[in-house]
């Protein structure tokens, strides 16, 4: 009795439902593509988008690097100083840089300002000519002369105040250190209204002003480094401070040449 009414529950149709028929399953397993065209499309896309973003950053930067090394070379030229070969066949490795170093050493307010025009200008000359929304390029040039102007004023303040330091004898003690102040307390304001100028009668840039906090001395590391190049100060040179300008000013250029509309005004003096 009990396997009678077992073989009936078993050929119901009721039993039946709780399987998902089979070629149910497989209809489902057709309608599934895996490589439609328009994923293979889409990837393309993608792949594109990827080579641009790579591009737009790899441009600015082969800009930047070539735009400060090569005014140091040239400089090198006219003043006939060579890389001594014998040293960079056999010599160590420490030798070897430090003949690389000497040869790429930034000493002086020519070398600061052309090394920075230079990697700053190659830096704005690669970013546009990967990037050719008008917009952006807008952006690239305002950042090159906001970077240019923040290197160039206190820089100059700075050699003027070493000078005149020096002609009136009172670069001792306290005294050394007074350009530095003047540079720095005053150079980095006055760059920033001078920028600000600019922006506004050039670009009739409407937007919010760069103001001057005190905290921005903080980010001004590249000013610092060129106060202590132009200062001629000892540990300055032992530490051989002066490459790490180079360093700034190729980061000066990249950030000129990236810059767009979607990240507009932060510039390297004001992360």
């Amino acid at each position: 009795m009990q396997v009678n009414s077992l073989q009936n529950i078993v050929s119901t149709n009721t039993f039946k439902d709780f399987h998902i028929p089979k070629n149910k399953g497989n209809e489902n397993h057709k309608n599934i593509q895996p490589h439609t065209p328009k994923n293979d499309i889409n990837k393309e896309e993608h792949h594109n988008h990827n080579n641009k973003s790579v591009l737009k950053k790899a441009a600015p930067l082969a800009g930047a690097v070539i735009g400060t090394i090569l005014p140091l070379i040239l400089f090198n030229k006219a003043q006939g100083k060579a890389l001594n070969k014998e040293v960079l066949k056999s010599g160590g490795v420490i030798d070897k840089l430090k003949e690389i170093g000497e040869y790429f050493e930034i000493d002086g307010v020519p070398k600061i300002l052309s090394t920075a025009g230079g990697a700053i200008l190659g830096g704005l000359i690669g970013g546009c000519a990967v990037d050719k929304n008008k917009e952006d390029r807008i952006e690239k040039v305002k950042e090159g002369l906001f970077e240019m102007t923040n290197i160039t004023v206190p820089t100059l303040l700075v050699a003027g105040g070493v000078k005149f330091m020096q002609s009136k004898k009172l670069d001792k003690g306290i005294g050394k250190f007074a350009p530095v102040i003047v540079g720095l307390g005053a150079g980095i304001p006055i760059a920033q209204k001078i920028s600000n100028t600019i922006s506004k009668k050039i670009f009739k840039d409407k937007g919010e002003e760069r103001k001057f906090k005190p905290a921005d001395l903080l980010v001004h590391s590249d000013d610092l480094i060129e106060m202590l190049v132009l200062m001629k100060v000892p540990f300055a040179k032992k530490l051989q401070i002066d490459k790490i300008l180079a360093l700034i000013y190729a980061k000066c250029g990249y950030e000129t040449g990236t810059k767009d509309i979607h990240n507009k005004g932060t510039g390297h003096h004001h992360h």
